[in-house]
């Protein structure tokens, strides 16, 4: 893929354009190393967001689809757990846990939407848990899991007309430190020799990895449109500074980095094991289905389908995950964009089941990558020999230790050149290192509008919740290295490694905060100005709801003259508990035109607005300014936080 195909997919996803799965990951695999790319990337977004230039919405087609949904009775895979066994290792002395006062407070059974519990807190079975509790065990069983070997059973439904359901088999294995593998099996019978099987293969050793398996078709593509047969393709990346791609599989950690955005509904028993079933959403659960994103032929998913998920009560691992289509309205207007018939909400579409754990732990040899050889793992005290400095390493990484170095060979100048990783069980601390870079934003996957945090002493550091295939991140900009931290540890701890690195994080250089076009130009401030300049309230930061803060805030003109100012409000933990928004404010006392058929006059906090479903943005004029709120959330949530930036009660 070449920089104009990267940046016409980079541009057609602002524009709100669905791009494909496949597309969409050559596209940023591409950016990552191409720094014109990258920087366009970030041009585009901010600049479109500062001056609300957005694309005509396309009007979707309301004309009943031709073809009816075809009526199948759908029987999920009741295979047994058998022969189950968990490696753990014995946990090195640790500090004494301590509880922040929500956690406690959800622990008492004190926060709404808790549920009736037993199996290991061994206490009588009225008495209320938490989802802050679940998430609690989550992150403790995290360190201590050293080894994994299961296999699950993927049964899917509705791939298309000639292929309603599907059997596959696949097998998971973890090793410390950081080696995963998986492997799926198509067990399908196809109608024909022009289907192409979906068997897999991914290896992933610390920061390589390995990809074996038919390319096939996006996931939000109907699979009637792509070929029939697809050559296998394999693929080898010499590093990642990236989240491991099938750890949720073993363990949860990233889908439950956050209390918020999920519900804990109830207990059942699931081959004989105590487990807690939850509720969620596709996208938050969407790091549990790694093998949808390695390649093969999926049907596609809508971002809030319904996830009924089963957590084994004393181990946490996932022991069954059963996909639903949602109730929303805008569901449907998915489907009739893809040429899709209404599927039913009460049948599920995919159902993954643990069907067995090994006894021993994986052999180390499923964790070679064919065709590479044996990495030659360097010491620290030969790299200034090496590559000319001592890379920064935390003074404080906790139990955490040193499993790998990489010295990356790619010459673009997005590529560090140096990356430490840190590990223990599931728990890991990427940092990598670039002692040239300069910009534009701060270095690695962090964006020019993440949140300016500081470490102590003084210094500060630009940090974004876990998202996009990454855990939490971190950007440091010092005199001698810019450097990018990455991990699945929770946010103060990562803030505590970061401020006992050897380097003092600096405010970015003014002419990387800077962007523009001819006429417009963008650059960020602090949120009191923001606040001040738009005239919002100063209180706005402690009244948003659903743990949102405002994350960062820009300007932007247009000639000499103030165009509006742009808010960018975040989650503290992870995207996946609520979207990022993006909250717009200009001088203006009338709406703008309507770009779009589909969109709706509404009334609230004494206010008259105007919603647009297909782009999920909420405007609104109140006095002599006009507000834009954009963010993939529903109406209700938008007008909740409305009220809050308006001052009036929703």
């Amino acid at each position: 893929m070449n920089c104009e195909q990267t940046q016409l997919l980079l541009s057609s996803r602002m524009d709100g354009e669905r791009v494909g799965a496949r597309q969409a990951e050559a596209a940023a695999a591409h950016a990552e190393t191409c720094a014109r790319c990258q920087a366009f990337a970030l041009r585009s977004a901010r600049i479109r967001s500062s001056v609300r230039i957005h694309a005509a919405e396309p009007v979707p087609d309301l004309v009943e689809p031709i073809m009816a949904a075809v009526a199948r009775e759908r029987r999920p895979s009741t295979a047994p757990v058998t022969g189950r066994r968990i490696v753990f290792r014995r946990p090195r002395r640790r500090r004494p846990l301590t509880l922040a006062p929500a956690v406690a407070a959800a622990i008492a059974g004190l926060v709404v939407g808790s549920v009736v519990v037993g199996g290991p807190w061994q206490r009588p079975a009225n008495q209320p848990i938490a989802a802050a509790t679940v998430v609690q065990h989550v992150r403790g069983a995290a360190p201590t899991l050293n080894a994994f070997h299961g296999t699950y059973a993927i049964h899917e439904f509705g791939l298309s007309s000639e292929v309603p359901e599907r059997l596959l088999e696949m097998d998971v294995a973890f090793l410390s430190p950081q080696r995963f593998r998986l492997e799926v099996d198509d067990h399908t019978d196809y109608p024909s020799r022009s289907w192409t099987p979906t068997d897999l293969l991914y290896i992933e050793d610390v920061t390589a990895a390995f990809t074996s398996g038919p390319s096939g078709c996006p996931g939000d593509l109907a699979a009637g449109l792509c070929p029939r047969t697809r050559a296998t393709v394999t693929r080898l990346s010499e590093y990642s500074a990236a989240a491991p791609l099938p750890a949720d599989l073993v363990l949860p950690l990233s889908t439950f980095g956050s209390a918020r955005g999920f519900e804990v509904i109830g207990r059942d028993r699931i081959d004989g094991r105590d487990a807690v079933r939850l509720r969620l959403s596709f996208e938050r659960a969407a790091p549990m289905f790694p093998f949808l994103r390695i390649g093969g032929t999926w049907r596609p998913f809508f971002e809030r389908d319904r996830v009924l998920l089963w957590l084994d009560a004393k181990s946490w691992l996932p022991l069954r995950t059963v996909v639903y289509p949602s109730r929303n309205q805008e569901r449907r207007e998915w489907e009739l964009r893809f040429g899709r018939a209404k599927e039913p909400p009460g049948e599920p579409i995919l159902d993954v089941r643990m069907v067995s754990v090994a006894d021993e732990q994986p052999d180390a040899s499923l964790f070679r990558i064919p065709g590479a050889p044996a990495p030659v793992q360097p010491r620290l005290d030969d790299l200034p020999a090496r590559i000319g400095y001592a890379p920064a390493t935390p003074g404080d990484a906790g139990d955490l230790e040193l499993v790998s170095i990489v010295l990356p060979t790619a010459s673009a100048a997005v590529t560090p050149s140096s990356l430490l990783v840190y590990a223990e069980g599931l728990d890991y601390l990427k940092v990598a290192e670039r002692r040239d870079w300069a910009g534009p934003g701060p270095f690695g996957a962090v964006d020019g509008v993440a949140q300016q945090v500081d470490l102590g002493a003084g210094g500060i550091a630009y940090y974004e919740p876990a998202g996009e295939g990454y855990g939490r991140r971190l950007a440091i900009h010092a005199p001698a290295a810019d450097l990018f931290l990455e991990s699945n540890l929770p946010r103060q701890r990562l803030l505590t490694m970061a401020a006992s690195l050897p380097v003092r994080g600096q405010v970015l250089p003014v002419s990387w905060r800077r962007l523009g076009s001819p006429g417009v130009e963008v650059k960020r401030i602090g949120v009191a100005e923001a606040l001040a300049t738009a005239g919002l309230p100063a209180s706005l930061p402690e009244r948003l709801p659903d743990g949102y803060v405002v994350a960062s805030a820009e300007l932007s003109k247009v000639g000499s003259a103030i165009e509006g100012v742009t808010l960018h409000l975040r989650q503290l933990d992870m995207d996946a508990a609520g979207e990022p928004l993006t909250l717009h404010v200009e001088r203006g006392t009338a709406l703008p035109p309507p770009s779009s058929a589909a969109q709706s006059r509404i009334r609230f906090a004494d206010v008259e607005g105007r919603w647009t479903p297909g782009r999920s943005q909420l405007e609104w004029v109140d006095g002599d300014a006009y507000h834009s709120l954009q963010g993939e959330l529903g109406l209700r949530s938008l007008i909740t936080i409305a009220g809050a930036i308006s001052g009036e009660p929703s």
